[in-house]
């Protein structure tokens, strides 16, 4: 088996390289590697948390390649191990690994694997963003949220958790300012345009990626790729 190893100056690289080097060959991501050296590369490992992760994740959607993380981190939702139990990872448990496919947004050729975010440019003031045929939202912003991301920035906004499988999408307003309309949840639609009108400015971010500012309509929709993510 061929391991290509994605991390972010994680002091944890090294271990990780040492013991799935005993059953298989690794591969270490870099900016310099070319498509060559990813040739037979079987799984795609993420080290560090759910961010690092979701970086790992542009790596595994390009070659489309199953991704695992070992959490070296923080929050380690995604991940299928912890580095504290680094010396029980072997070759066969990597072999029973489930793999889930798992719904992804696309905004300007950007894929996202939790959320695309319209959010506020000045912290003074507000946004009104108008998504078509859901709602119109004066506040931080919008969130377009996967079920993967529903645990995430969504939740926190007061969006609901979904199946980490479902193939449903839901919006939900950031603070939004004396409005009766919550979150959303759709099954079946699969783009939505959304417009800044008014004054205020914003920007749009995938997966906590900042992309820049956001000019006239812009559409969000469901791709038609999906995450091959791992777990146990």
């Amino acid at each position: 088996m061929k391991f290509c190893l994605f991390s972010i100056n994680n002091p944890s690289l090294q271990a990780v390289v040492d013991r799935l080097s005993t059953f298989g060959e690794v591969v270490i991501y870099n900016d310099s590697l070319s498509n060559s050296g990813l040739d037979n590369v079987d799984i795609v490992v993420s080290i560090g948390g759910d961010g690092t992760l979701l970086r790992a994740s542009q790596i595994a959607l390009k070659y489309d390649l199953p991704l695992v993380g070992i959490n070296a981190g923080h929050l380690g939702y995604l991940c299928a191990y912890k580095i504290n139990e680094l010396d029980k990872i072997t070759l066969s448990s990597f072999e029973n690994l489930k793999e889930s496919h798992r719904t992804l947004l696309e905004y300007n050729n950007e894929l996202a694997v939790n959320d695309v975010c319209l959010l506020k440019l000045d912290p003074s003031q507000s946004i009104e963003v108008d998504v078509k045929n859901v709602a119109i939202w004066k506040g931080d912003g919008v969130i377009f949220s996967t079920a993967t991301g529903s645990t995430s920035y969504n939740q926190s906004a007061g969006g609901p958790i979904l199946n980490s499988l479902s193939k449903d999408i839901v919006v939900t307003p950031i603070c939004p300012h004396f409005s009766n309309d919550g979150y959303k949840v759709f099954s079946t639609e699969n783009t939505f345009e959304a417009e800044i009108i008014g004054k205020g400015k914003a920007v749009v971010s995938c997966d906590g990626r900042l992309l820049g500012p956001v000019e006239g309509k812009i559409v969000i929709k469901k791709s038609n790729k999906t995450l091959r993510l791992l777990s146990k």
